[in-house]
């Protein structure tokens, strides 16, 4: 993980896409439904490039944050944005990426 600056100078972590070939994520949905889907399903959302598989995305997940991908549904919004759902295998594990990426 690279650390990066937000506004305020304070140092947090971000994602390093140089980790791996193409960069598939780019980054991480932070809506009010991604909130609870991490609390209550244990998945995150990531926003993902368009022509990515899921075997590709679940490389990327797994090189980026070393943990393994139970499961990963994708779908394309109306903005044309390719969204990823990942589950984790281990409980809680989206909290604990989340708050390690400070998104939370």
């Amino acid at each position: 993980m690279e650390k990066k600056k937000n506004a305020a100078g304070q140092k947090k972590e971000g994602l390093d896409l140089d980790k791996h070939d193409s960069s598939t994520i780019k980054f991480v949905s932070m809506t009010e439904k991604s909130v609870k889907i991490i609390e209550l399903e244990n998945k995150l959302v990531f926003i993902v490039d368009r022509k990515s598989s899921k075997e590709e995305i679940k490389k990327a997940i797994k090189q980026t944050f070393d943990v393994d991908a139970e499961e990963i549904k994708t779908c394309i919004d109306q903005k044309g944005r390719k969204k990823a759902f990942v589950k984790f295998k281990d409980p809680g594990m989206a909290g604990e990426i989340a708050m390690r990426l400070g998104v939370i």
